[in-house]
C-alpha cells in the first residue's frame, strides 16, 4: 500500500520499544510482517517492500541496508528501484548518484513519476545554489508550501561588534528603529527575559533609518550609528508587517561566570585585567515561586562576584539566576545561571 503523504511527528525512538503513530500504517506493517516471518527467505520483491515501510518510519540507515542488497535486474520493473535509490541518494548526501539517476526520467510518458523526478531536480538545483525549488506538480501540497514560504518576506538578525548582521528574503528594503533603554530598570521588571521589547511597542523611536536591500534575498550588515556605540539600546527592524528587536547592551567587559562556585569574573576585554567596583545585581527563579531578588554587590579588586552565597538557606530553593553586569564605564552585560551543585 502507498502513503502519501505520511508525516512523522517524532524523528526518534521515543523509549525502549518502537512505535508506529499513525494506526493504519502500523497494522498494515504488521501484516507484512505476519507475511514475511513464514517466509524461508527475503526474494528482491520483500526487501524493496521493507525498504519502502522503512522509509516510512524514518529507518533510513536500516532502509538502505536492505535496499543494498536488492538485485535490480531481478525486479519486474525498474523505476521504483531507481526513485528509491534517488531517495536514499538524498538522505546519504550524494547528489552526483541522485541527479544521474532522476534525469534518466526527464522525459518519461507518466506524468505523476515524471513528476516526482522532476522534483527531485529542481532540489537538487536549488542545493547547487540555482534558486529556489520549482513547484512541478501543483498538487504537491510540500512543494507549493516550500514555493510560497521561498516568496514570503523574512528576515532575522544579530547584534554583534557594533554592527547589526541581516539575514533576508523576499525584501527590498527594512526600517531600522533605535530607543534607547535604562538596562537595569528593564532587567529588575523582568530579569529572566533579555528580549526586552514589549515596552518600547507604543513609544516612538529616537532615532530612525531605512535600508535599502540588495538582490532581494542574501545577508547584509548595517554599522550601529555612532550615537548609539556606547549605548544601550533595543534595536527593532521592521519590514511590512514583520517586527523584530533585540537588545543591544553596549560593553567593553569579558565576563566569566562559574556555575559550579557560584562566581562570576569581570575582566576588561581589550586588556584581560579585572575590573574592581563592577556592579552586580542578581535575582533568583525559585524551583516553586515568584521571581525575587536574590542580592547585590560590587566586584573586587580582582573583578570577582560570589553571586550565590548568603547567610540563609535560600540557595537550596533557586532554579536558575539571572545576574546583570554593569559598570559605570564599560557598559553591561545580562547573564543566566544555574545554581551551584550541592
Amino acid at each position: 500500500m502507498e502513503y502519501w503523504p505520511l508525516v512523522n511527528a517524532r524523528a526518534h525512538r521515543l523509549g525502549a520499544r518502537r512505535r508506529i503513530f499513525n494506526d493504519e500504517f502500523g497494522e498494515q506493517y504488521e501484516r507484512l510482517m505476519e507475511v514475511l516471518c513464514y517466509r524461508p527467505a527475503l526474494d528482491n520483491d520483500d526487501r524493496m517492500a521493507l525498504v519502502y515501510y522503512l522509509l516510512l518510519q524514518d529507518r533510513v540507515e536500516e532502509a538502505g541496508a536492505f535496499f543494498d542488497a536488492v538485485e535490480p535486474a531481478k525486479l519486474p520493473t525498474a523505476l521504483q528501484y531507481d526513485y528509491a535509490k534517488v531517495y536514499l541518494a538524498f538522505c546519504r548526501e550524494d547528489v552526483k548518484t541522485a541527479r544521474v539517476t532522476a534525469a534518466a526520467y526527464k522525459d518519461y510518458p507518466v506524468d505523476r513519476w515524471r513528476n516526482l523526478f522532476a522534483t527531485a531536480l529542481t532540489q537538487l538545483d536549488e542545493i547547487d545554489g540555482k534558486g529556489v525549488a520549482k513547484v512541478v506538480d501543483d498538487k504537491d501540497r510540500t512543494a507549493l508550501q516550500g514555493a510560497l514560504a521561498a516568496g514570503e518576506p523574512s528576515f532575522d538578525f544579530t547584534i554583534d561588534a557594533q554592527r547589526i548582521r541581516l539575514n533576508y528574503q523576499a525584501l527590498t528594503e527594512v526600517r531600522v528603529n533605535y530607543y534607547p533603554m535604562d538596562i537595569e530598570l528593564l532587567f529588575s521588571r523582568n530579569p529572566f527575559v533579555q528580549q526586552y521589547s514589549g515596552p518600547f511597542s507604543m513609544i516612538r523611536p529616537n532615532h530612525t533609518e531605512t535600508v535599502a536591500l540588495p538582490g532581494g534575498a542574501g545577508k547584509t550588515e548595517i554599522p550601529l550609528p555612532k550615537q548609539f556605540l556606547k549605548t544601550n539600546v533595543m534595536v527593532e527592524i521592521v519590514a511590512g508587517p514583520v517586527r523584530k528587536s533585540q537588545a543591544y547592551c553596549a560593553n567593553a567587559m569579558a565576563v566569566q561566570v562559574v556555575e559550579n562556585y557560584g562566581q562570576v569574573t569581570v575582566a576588561s576585554a581589550e586588556t584581560g585585567k579585572g575590573l574592581a567596583k563592577v556592579y552586580v545585581k542578581v535575582y533568583a527563579l525559585p524551583i516553586n515561586g515568584q521571581v525575587r531578588f536574590y542580592k547585590d554587590g560590587y566586584t573586587d579588586m580582582r573583578g570577582k562576584f560570589d553571586y550565590a552565597s548568603l547567610n540563609t538557606d535560600d540557595l537550596n530553593d533557586v532554579e536558575k539566576f539571572a545576574l546583570l553586569i554593569l559598570s559605570e564605564t564599560d557598559g553591561a552585560v545580562v547573564r543566566e545561571a544555574s545554581p551551584p551543585k550541592r
